[in-house]
């Protein structure tokens, strides 16, 4: 068996979507030899899987740290697989597959990229060197950045996920809460979030609010999250329930049950990028409210499961809210139905697969890599 190496830096709880994402990839694998690069704050996560559970990094220096460890990686046999790929990370394996000889093959999973020119211009000169490295992404809009500025290794491949579990698809529709899952952030709309509360508390109407309020990964709210939390701090507690505290797999999935799921994302931030959470939403049958535009927004408006809007005055909000409180049900069984696609595409399965299909190009003789495209065969 060959090795994939998943590298997470900053992977060291059950919270946010590298847990899922790293825990679906163990669960269905059978080919590999799987090896979790992660924090060293995450050490005895992974001791009742499959796998070989890696505590090497340091959020501080992490970046610094990719770079022994990439080192260390490309001169070994088997795959190299970065399931939320950053520009650095493609910088330093680019610089190092310049100057060794490079036995593993690498895959990086793109879920965003900020396309400022400077940014774009080191894409294109990286492309132009032509390494063999395997360029992913969920979405076609964010796999267009890397193929119109050179790369020719390229795929869609849906971020593989859990499945959704039968005791989820059988809950029952009835309209509870509006939702907020995940960290409190400015470009996740959760200012406007608290917004629309002390709204509707003002005009008396006590619709009940859950809330997550934990800090992103990085332990720092942005200024007006940090000022939309103490007012939502100082308001009366009836009807609210926050969480403050990071919750495991189990306790946040149960957030999505009888809930509206508030996903009122920065429309120009993730014009191209995929939302675990909106997944997790449908998997549990819960409609969402989101940008048009987005993945959220389409996938919600082609199945009709939540509702995408143009802009996010309070109004509109309100409006699409009491849409889908009055058809309730509806929107539920149209979520589950989604989901029933969605998990298909997202299987881990996939993902594996795709690695494998790669990798069966390639094979070790005398110790160097061989990777066949068509009828050519290049060492590298």
């Amino acid at each position: 068996m060959l090795t994939l190496n998943l590298i997470e830096p900053t992977l060291h709880d059950q919270t946010g979507h590298s847990f899922s994402y790293v825990q679906s990839l163990i669960n269905a694998n059978s080919d590999f030899n799987v090896r979790v690069w992660m924090d060293k704050r995450g050490k005895g996560l992974f001791d009742s899987y499959n796998c070989k559970a890696q505590p090497y990094f340091v959020r501080a220096i992490r970046q610094i740290q990719k770079l022994f460890l990439y080192k260390k990686l490309l001169a070994e046999p088997g795959a190299i697989f970065v399931g939320t790929s950053e520009l650095w990370d493609l910088r330093v394996l680019a610089y190092l597959s310049g100057k060794m000889h490079v036995k593993a093959c690498v895959f990086l999973h793109f879920h965003q990229f900020r396309k400022t020119p400077k940014k774009l211009a080191i894409l294109k000169r990286i492309a132009a060197k032509a390494f063999n490295f395997h360029i992913l992404s969920p979405t076609d809009k964010l796999l267009k950045v890397f193929k119109d500025h050179g790369f020719i290794n390229y795929a869609v491949v849906p971020c593989p996920t859990y499945l959704p579990s039968a005791k989820q698809e059988q809950a029952p529709g009835h309209f509870k809460k509006i939702l907020y899952a995940g960290a409190a952030r400015k470009d996740k709309g959760f200012p406007l979030v608290v917004n629309l509360l002390q709204y509707l508390r003002s005009r008396q109407i006590n619709t009940v609010f859950e809330m997550q309020v934990s800090p992103p990964s990085s332990q720092r709210y942005d200024n007006a999250t940090q000022i939309a939390l103490s007012q939502l701090q100082a308001l009366p507690r009836s009807n609210l329930i926050l969480h403050r505290d990071t919750l495991d797999q189990g306790q946040y999935l149960r957030l999505f049950r009888n809930s509206i799921c508030l996903l009122l994302y920065d429309q120009k931030e993730y014009q191209d990028k995929f939302s675990g959470i909106a997944l997790d939403a449908f998997y549990a049958g819960c409609p969402i409210i989101t940008a048009k535009y987005t993945w959220m927004g389409d996938v919600a408006e082609h199945y009709q499961a939540g509702i995408a809007l143009e802009n996010y005055d309070i109004a509109s909000i309100q409006k699409a809210i009491e849409a889908i409180k009055n058809n309730y049900t509806a929107f539920h069984e149209k979520a589950k139905q989604a989901a029933t696609q969605l998990a298909a595409a997202h299987d881990p399965k996939n993902t594996l697969a795709y690695v494998q299909s790669i990798l069966s190009r390639c094979y070790l003789e005398d110790n160097k890599a061989l990777v066949y495209t068509d009828d050519v065969v290049y060492d590298t």
